[in-house]
């Protein structure tokens, strides 16, 4: 039982966190008529989107991986709207209230393989969005924990700067990620990959400013051959984008890498033993502000910690100071070795650093890479998915990253309303890269689009259980089906 001496609160459904999961789950739920409280550590919702910079969502539409010959086709990630779109519902959503703020590229009622939007812009959006369905705020607050009858959760301790508060919910989501909520309730969970539990590269998004795009072009165009047999078709294909005021993706420059690590100039990542440049990922991409693409301003997506246990607090804050530090130097590298950056500033680093891997709670049904690379289809189906699977090296570099394509011949796998089911808990939901799959099937599960379809469905769930007056778990998949393709949802 709860603590009868504290200030107690009472509402439908909590939901723990705002990220990407967490907003969209809290959206839903209120939407279909639950009263809503959603907390969140942090003063702003959004999560990787907002704080962590990630700018462009991906995984609503079919993510092809191409080989060495669809090289020039990877700078056309966020302008194209080729192949099928298989996640709609609060998501695309969300796209189209960016589009019209001018704060994403792209028309409304569709999504590019990859959305690149203005993150800024996003906390703006998710605020609207949040508010206008009725859900009650708390930033900078955190669940501390649960309490239960049996196996059912039954309320949470929250606290912030006013003091420790209990709250007593018909349900609970978890969106904090990493599950911690579902933890203190006594779930069981598995952390990075088998055997050894390391967790993949982490990154911190960083913007560099003053950023001359053309010279650097230039430099890609007369040194095609670095990029190989295909590397003219991928310069001329920037320069395309460009000239139509486009997005565009520019892959590392590797020669200037191990240039610059020759002379002891190369800022080695937080975490690395025996680095090698040749294999970090690296994107860096013009941004999107006001309506266009900046291309005076890049963001730059790269692999920057290695061997960190980011659910370890002082590993983690240990790995922020580095990563940060990486991001200073890296700015100072781009200065004296890229071709048009050598006026750059670094003008922002994000407010959240970018973890891709921690732990994933064992639900009624653990996800599986076969089930996503086969295209399996489930009868508890909450929507489908065509993301791919992108899983970062957590060993220093040594073997790049692993991209490879989901869905068997049909392009897109199922989600099962299981994997948000926390096993043998009731009233409680996980959303997020937390939920239920193994390490292999977590690489698509983990991403943004994924995030928000499960935040959507456990939102929903959750509303629909408390007007039954049953838990989650006894909802039939059925009506819940029903109600998620009338708002929106492809199943």
């Amino acid at each position: 039982m709860g603590n009868s001496n504290m200030t107690t609160i009472k509402t439908d459904v909590l939901v723990a966190g705002g990220g990407t999961a967490g907003f969209v789950a809290a959206i839903a739920a209120a939407r279909n008529g639950a009263k809503v409280l959603l907390v969140e550590t942090e003063d702003y919702l959004g999560g990787t989107l907002s704080g962590g910079m990630v700018t462009g969502l991906n995984g609503l539409r079919l993510q092809r991986i191409a080989g060495p010959e669809g090289l020039a086709t990877f700078p056309l990630q966020e302008s194209s709207y080729a192949d099928e779109q298989f996640t709609f519902g609060l998501a695309q959503e969300f796209v189209d209230r960016l589009i019209e703020a001018r704060s994403a590229w792209g028309n409304p009622g569709k999504a590019t393989v990859r959305v690149m939007f203005d993150p800024e812009m996003a906390k703006w959006v998710i605020d609207q969005m949040v508010h206008e369905a009725g859900v009650e705020v708390l930033f900078n607050t955190s669940v501390v924990g649960t309490y239960k009858e049996g196996n059912a959760v039954k309320g949470a301790y929250i606290q912030n700067s006013a003091g420790k508060v209990q709250v007593e919910a018909n349900v609970i989501i978890d969106a904090t990620a990493d599950g911690w909520v579902a933890l203190s309730a006594g779930a069981s969970y598995e952390l990075g990959r088998p055997g050894d539990h390391r967790c993949q590269a982490i990154s911190l998004y960083y913007l560099l400013a003053n950023v001359n795009m053309d010279a650097t072009l230039d430099y890609i165009s007369t040194n095609a051959q670095e990029y190989g047999e295909y590397g003219e078709d991928y310069a001329n294909q920037n320069r395309k984008l460009k000239k139509e005021g486009k997005p565009l993706s520019l892959l590392p420059f590797r020669s200037k890498m191990r240039e610059a690590m020759k002379n002891g100039d190369y800022p080695i990542p937080y975490g690395a033993e025996n680095f090698n440049p040749d294999k970090q990922f690296m994107v860096v991409r013009p941004i999107h502000r006001n309506g266009r693409i900046r291309y005076d301003v890049t963001t730059h997506n790269q692999d920057m910690v290695y061997g960190v246990n980011p659910t370890d607090p002082r590993e983690l804050s240990r790995a922020l100071v580095g990563a940060r530090d990486v991001a200073v130097k890296m700015a100072a590298f781009h200065r004296k070795y890229v071709p048009g950056y050598e006026d750059c500033y670094l003008s922002q680093t994000a407010q959240k650093i970018g973890i891709r891997e921690g732990n994933r709670i064992i639900g009624d049904y653990v996800l599986t890479a076969q089930d996503i690379f086969s295209g399996r289809t489930f009868d508890d189906a909450v929507g489908r998915s065509g993301k791919a699977v992108d899983i970062h090296d957590a060993d220093s570099a040594k073997k790049g990253i692993h991209l490879q394509q989901t869905g068997g011949t049909k392009g897109w796998f199922h989600v099962p309303y299981r994997i948000v089911q926390a096993k043998g808990i009731e009233n409680l939901l996980v959303v997020g890269r937390c939920t239920s799959s193994d390490q292999v099937a977590n690489g698509a599960v983990r991403s943004q689009a994924v995030s928000m379809l499960t935040g959507q469905a456990a939102g929903t769930a959750a509303a629909l259980a408390v007007k039954r007056n049953v838990t989650p778990r006894q909802l039939p998949v059925a009506e819940l089906q029903k109600v998620l393709v009338s708002q929106g949802v492809l199943i």
